[in-house]
């Protein structure tokens, strides 16, 4: 190869390695729908912010993804009071992503709300099985039994949160219904 030869190489390849433009961020569709319900959502316009919701659902190409909408859009609606639909966007996100510990726990609260107190203690129950070392779900267990008469299944789940790393205050207030459970 001639010197001058070398040369063009040499030019040709250093244009062609000149300095790229970054690639533009790609932006998440869900979370961008899920941004503007919320922007819409502080406005108070919430027929534009369930528009949104419902448009994240529909851009989730993920079961994640999927349950993380329906799961943003369930909670608002429980702001709303629209508890019905809040449970069926719950249930959904339980359906896309059965083993996050954080839709059972929501869903039997939100079951409970609803009168659904079997619905409740099943869903509670899971959470408790996926996030053993999660003492939120069994509080909510705990006072559920306790809500519904059952003393001993109460007193098992307060006792069993003992064996939990607690918060000093939150070990107390286990402590002090443990006691009002044990009393005749």
């Amino acid at each position: 190869m001639t010197v001058l030869a070398r040369r063009a190489l040499v030019l040709a390849l250093a244009a062609g390695c000149g300095a790229r433009q970054p690639a533009k961020p790609r932006v998440d569709p869900v979370r961008a729908e899920i941004e503007r319900a919320e922007d819409a959502e502080k406005l108070r316009h919430h027929d534009e912010a369930s528009v949104h919701y419902k448009a994240a659902i529909a851009a989730a190409t993920t079961p994640k993804a999927q349950a993380w909408a329906h799961h943003e859009f369930a909670e608002t609606l429980a702001t709303w009071g629209q508890l019905a639909d809040a449970l069926h966007e719950l249930e959904a996100a339980a359906a896309a992503t059965p083993a996050d510990p954080s839709v059972w726990q929501d869903l039997g609260i939100l079951r409970h709300k609803q009168a659904d107190d079997t619905g409740a203690v099943e869903a509670l129950g899971r959470a408790k099985s996926l996030a053993p070392r999660d003492a939120r779900p069994r509080i909510a267990l705990a006072a559920l039994y306790w809500s519904t008469g059952d003393k001993p299944q109460a007193l098992a789940e307060y006792r069993a949160l003992l064996d939990l790393d607690l918060p000093d205050r939150v070990r107390e207030k286990v402590r002090w219904a443990i006691g009002v459970l044990e009393k005749p």
